[in-house]
């Protein structure tokens, strides 16, 4: 029975402190406030949750396409450097290594790492192109697709977020316009002989 109480009286304070009661001190401004603002939350709230859908569906259907093309079209082989060159602040390796039908291959890629001529390392092959960065994995593509989704609520809320603040700032005006009044003429009452 106690905890009934008292999750009706944290109900009722939270009911209180949104503006949902007859405070005389309230005024109209704060209950236009509070109202724009519930109207800018139910705006938020049913334009967040679709655009993120949409975006994450996107982008893991995307990533899957992706994770399926590489896995299907890259082959893990062991190459050697045979040169080294500089680009734009990174390296130009170009690698060499035998296929599995036993021609020999070439080809070039970009990296940071460090690389000498004669190191072996392990390369991924196909379709034209050499990488030293494995083939996309399932974990990559999810959290790729979660960050879109948080990327598209979040730009959803920023409208919304703006439209508030703006209408804070007015209000907040008004009511400092309405409380220099008050305190006018309050204070041009004479009090005593």
């Amino acid at each position: 029975m106690k905890a009934m109480e008292t999750m009706w009286t944290r109900a009722d304070r939270w009911r209180r402190s949104c503006g949902l009661d007859d405070n005389d001190m309230r005024r109209d401004v704060d209950r236009l406030q509070w109202r724009l603002g519930v109207l800018l939350l139910m705006v938020f709230l049913c334009a967040a949750p679709p655009l993120s859908a949409h975006a994450v569906r996107s982008v893991h259907e995307s990533g899957v396409r992706k994770e399926r093309y590489e896995a299907a079209t890259l082959e893990r082989v062991e190459a050697t450097i045979v040169k080294v060159g500089e680009a734009e602040g990174r390296r130009r390796v170009t690698v060499s290594w035998t296929a599995k039908d036993g021609t020999p291959r070439t080809g070039d890629y970009t990296t940071w790492r460090g690389a000498e001529v004669g190191d072996r390392l392990i390369v991924w092959a196909g379709g034209g192109t050499v990488t030293n960065r494995p083939p996309r994995g399932h974990t990559q593509t999810v959290v790729l697709a979660a960050s879109a989704g948080t990327g598209a609520a979040l730009a959803a809320g920023l409208p919304p977020l703006g439209l508030y603040a703006l209408l804070r700032r007015r209000c907040d005006r008004r009511r400092y316009r309405l409380w220099d009044a008050e305190w006018a003429r309050f204070d041009s009452r004479h009090i005593g002989p």
